[in-house]
C-alpha cells in the first residue's frame, strides 16, 4: 500500500512540474540571471570603490580600456582590455553575463582573473561592479 502511494505522488508531482524544474544542482545561464541590487547610487559608489581596486588597471579608470596602465597591461598580456563604455559586449550583455565574466574570469586566468573567492567581495559586491559598469555607458 505504501508502494501505490509513494508512486501515485511521485507521478502526480512529476506531472504537475511539466519536467521543466530547474533544482539547485542546475546553474542558471548567464543571460538569464536577474541582478539582485538596486541600481542606486550607493551601490555604483560601492562599485566604483571596488572597480578601482580590482579592475581600472586594465580596463582604465574611465573603463574606457586607455591610459598608460591599460598599455602596460596590453604589453604585459597581449590583449587588449574591454572598452566598457561602448555597446560592444562580445561576451553578452545582460548584467547577468556582466556579472558571470567578473567573478569567474575571462579566458586564460593570468588575463582576468575573477573575483571569486576575493576576501571582502562577495556575490553583492560583485553585482555593484555591474551597476556601476553599467553606469559607464556613453549615451548612444
Amino acid at each position: 500500500m505504501r508502494i501505490i502511494i509513494t508512486s501515485s505522488l511521485l507521478l502526480l508531482l512529476s506531472a504537475c512540474g511539466g519536467g521543466q524544474a530547474r533544482n539547485a544542482a542546475t546553474p542558471v545561464p548567464a543571460a538569464e540571471m536577474k541582478n539582485p541590487v538596486e541600481r542606486n547610487q550607493k551601490s555604483i559608489d560601492n562599485g566604483k570603490r571596488l572597480y578601482d581596486k580590482y579592475c581600472a588597471n586594465c580596463h582604465g579608470a574611465a573603463g574606457d580600456a586607455k591610459g598608460e596602465a591599460v598599455a602596460e597591461a596590453v604589453k604585459t598580456y597581449g590583449v587588449q582590455p574591454s572598452d566598457l563604455t561602448d555597446n560592444v559586449w562580445t561576451l553578452g550583455s545582460t548584467d547577468g553575463d556582466i556579472y558571470v565574466a567578473i567573478r569567474d574570469g575571462v579566458g586564460d586566468k593570468s588575463v582576468m582573473r575573477g573575483l571569486n573567492g576575493k576576501p571582502g567581495v562577495g556575490d553583492l559586491q560583485m553585482w555593484d561592479i555591474v551597476n556601476y559598469v553599467r553606469s559607464l555607458a556613453k549615451p548612444h
